[in-house]
């Protein structure tokens, strides 16, 4: 099989996500003048979801595709339709699929953009997106790694930062290549600069054991009544 290379992302989905970016690209392409607004657009992206609802084109997807992390197989559950891998805590305008700030039965660590690791999430279908999106469900955590490769034994529909194709059979490999300084809004000095590391502190704290999910979440509550 052929081995499709990928650096570093922002995210990258197989499956239902990446089935209705394409199908929406492909109809934009097609017709440009029926995309006229931001607002038309959601209704269409809508509609397409609403169609995918129905059709679970992407139902086989435990049968045709399967993951590696590491060099190490990953189970899929046999009710995915898509596979997103992550590389910030931000999916879908803000989303987050990885959810920090919740307790998690799972061993895997805190997401962090500093990390070099990759967080790997699936979900059911276009249905479970879209609860995901107003808050009303979670995805699944399945694992973390440096490099994952994704197995495909048939055409699948691929989405990597946005930008939707259809990825013939053979392994799509994502991987951590480097890191570059970043700028970042913080509150107003000094203040916003010491709550920047105060949190980067707990979270750190949190991912060595040294407090857990709930003694964090109290700090964090603490040190903003403190602020206001």
């Amino acid at each position: 099989m052929a081995i499709t290379h990928w650096l570093s992302l922002i995210f990258a989905g197989i499956g239902c996500d990446a089935k209705l970016a394409y199908e929406f690209h492909v109809t934009r392409q097609e017709k440009p003048e029926k995309f006229s607004s931001q607002f038309v657009n959601k209704l269409r992206y809508a509609k397409e979801g609403a169609r995918d609802i129905m059709d679970r084109a992407c139902a086989d997807l435990p049968w045709q595709v399967w993951l590696e992390v590491d060099g190490k197989d990953v189970q899929i559950p046999k009710d995915t339709e898509g596979l997103i891998v992550l590389n910030i805590g931000s999916y879908m305008g803000g989303v987050d699929l990885w959810q920090n700030d919740y307790e998690h039965d799972d061993d895997f660590t805190l997401q962090s953009m500093q990390d070099k690791m990759l967080e790997i999430v699936c979900v059911r279908g276009a249905w479970h997106l879209g609860k995901i999106q107003v808050g009303l469900s979670q995805a699944r955590r399945l694992a973390q790694g440096n490099v994952i490769r994704i197995h495909a034994s048939s055409s699948f529909p691929v989405q990597i930062d946005g930008e939707p194709f259809i990825h013939q059979p053979g392994c799509l490999e994502i991987k951590h290549d480097s890191q570059v300084f970043m700028l970042r809004r913080t509150l107003e000095e000094p203040r916003g600069h010491a709550v920047a590391i105060m949190t980067e502190v707990l979270a750190d704290a949190e991912c060595k054991g040294i407090i857990n999910t709930s003694q964090r979440k109290i700090l964090l509550q603490q040190l903003a009544l403190n602020l206001s």
